[in-house]
């Protein structure tokens, strides 16, 4: 099915994937972005985007193995386009965090999809515009809100959309309509208007982050890593053009430490005593802003089928976090939002009904989306549980074969290459689960040999730092 006229509601990385997908389907796509802020002339300049229905974007991103494969495989002007920026897959050795021997650095490389992409998601967002604009079948609407949904009723089965109503009045038909509004957006709201429950369900995460941008003229490659100090843990996230960012995440109802790491220079203070952010304390990267902090971080899933799988109306499919939202903390978001768009246009290429395309693609959510939402708000709960104690144990959700199992992987190329598979949304969580029990009935590891003992922050020495 082709030659379809479609409204993409929101011009975020999901809706930008999915209006390319399906514009190059030979469809008709109209992008409508509330935002009327102007194109940015370059990338550097797209840092500064006043994207005020996207707060998040100044924060970091992480554009996982799947992201870039699929930009290698289905967008393949969207992949040389940041390579021409300097935007290359960064390497495994030194990178994500890993202290591996030999051999399993071997198995990790030889895995090319594992790498990932280190850019700013305005570098990223502000590539995927120009290719939208450049590209033939997408007329792109600022400033303009949807309010609504345009539906005809049916005799023999769900209503059909037919356009959406703008906030000024204006009426755009449409024979489908896709809806990327991200986390606020009330998709709902369209349908309840017209007497349509959409079911929902949503957690909060129970965290906060706080994060800041860097840039470094010493050509540092930082990559991926992690660290943590008492009641925090801490991201490096390296990007394009010679920037990186620094993330911290706390409990949202520690006031205390909120309050400390909202303050630019404590923040700073504060992420100089993780030993495992030395080397990039050490660079003297120059701030790019003040520290930003994220709240209202929340897991959540809606449902846009019946009990039987039909779509509630036709006509209408959800992408990203209009869909289903992950803690933002994890970084599963974009890879699933770019996931998300070439689903549906693979679901309405491959269909000659958009009520049997939307099943389609609401099946393909279910199969290859949903299993992250569960997997997120499983996490939130190990977390959560990780009070003191073996930190290992605790963040396997409690029990000696669990943490068995963790232990174990390190020692097994192949069940580390699944578990960063897993990391890069390459593989379901659910296939590394199924593995556990093999692993934690496996032959304890030798004991590896052990550097000197790392001294860790206390609490007091977090909050006592100024500058």
């Amino acid at each position: 099915m082709d030659g379809l006229d479609i409204v993409v509601v929101g011009a975020g990385i999901g809706g930008l994937a999915s209006a390319l997908a399906l514009a190059r389907g030979a469809n008709r796509v109209t992008l409508v972005e509330r935002d009327d802020a102007p194109m940015p002339p370059d990338a550097e300049a797209a840092f500064e985007w006043d994207r005020t229905g996207a707060p998040q974007v100044r924060h970091p991103h992480v554009f996982l193995g799947l992201a870039r494969t699929i930009l290698r495989d289905r967008f393949p002007d969207v992949h040389q386009a940041l390579s021409d920026l300097g935007v290359e897959p960064a390497p495994i050795r030194g990178n994500q965090g890993l202290t591996l021997d030999e051999a399993t650095l071997a198995v990790l490389e030889a895995d090319d999809d594992l790498r990932m992409l280190p850019c700013r998601r305005t570098t990223f967002e502000w590539v995927m515009r120009c290719t939208v604009l450049a590209e033939a079948g997408i007329d792109l609407v600022l400033g303009h809100g949807v309010a609504g949904l345009e539906l005809q009723r049916a005799t023999d089965g769900p209503p059909r959309v037919t356009g959406v109503r703008l906030e000024d009045g204006t009426v755009l038909a449409a024979d489908l309509v896709v809806a990327t509004t991200g986390r606020r957006g009330d998709v709902p709201a369209w349908l309840d208007a017209h007497g349509i429950t959409v079911s929902e369900t949503v957690g909060d995460a129970g965290v906060v982050y706080f994060s800041r941008f860097y840039r470094c003229d010493h050509d540092e490659a930082f990559g991926f890593r992690g660290g943590f100090g008492a009641g925090l843990v801490a991201g490096v996230i390296g990007a394009d053009a010679g920037t990186y960012s620094i993330t911290a995440v706390v409990d949202q109802n520690d006031k205390e430490l909120r309050a400390h790491l909202s303050d630019s220079a404590r923040f700073d203070a504060s992420m100089r005593l993780l030993p495992e952010l030395a080397d990039v304390a050490a660079a003297d990267g120059v701030p790019i802003h003040p520290v930003h902090c994220m709240t209202g971080l929340i897991n959540r899933t809606r449902s846009f089928t019946n009990g039987s799988g039909t779509p509630l109306v036709r006509g209408l499919v959800a992408c990203g976090d209009a869909h289903t939202c992950t803690n933002p903390a994890y970084g599963r978001g974009q890879s699933l939002a770019l996931r998300q768009a070439t689903f549906i246009a693979d679901a309405v290429a491959g269909h000659d009904d958009l009520l049997e395309a939307a099943r389609a693609y609401e099946a393909a959510c279910d199969e290859q989306v949903a299993p992250w939402y569960h997997f997120s708000v499983l996490t939130d709960q190990m977390r959560a549980a990780a009070t003191g104690g073996d930190r290992v144990a605790a963040a396997a959700g409690g029990g000696d074969g669990l943490a068995a199992a963790f232990a174990n992987i390190g020692s097994d190329p192949g069940m580390m290459r699944l578990l960063m598979r897993v990391m890069n949304l390459l593989e379901l969580p659910q296939v590394l689960m199924a593995k556990l029990p093999e692993m934690s009935a496996a032959a304890p590891s030798p004991p590896r040999p052990r550097g000197p003992k790392v001294k860790r922050p206390s609490r007091d020495d977090l909050l006592a730092v100024v500058t």
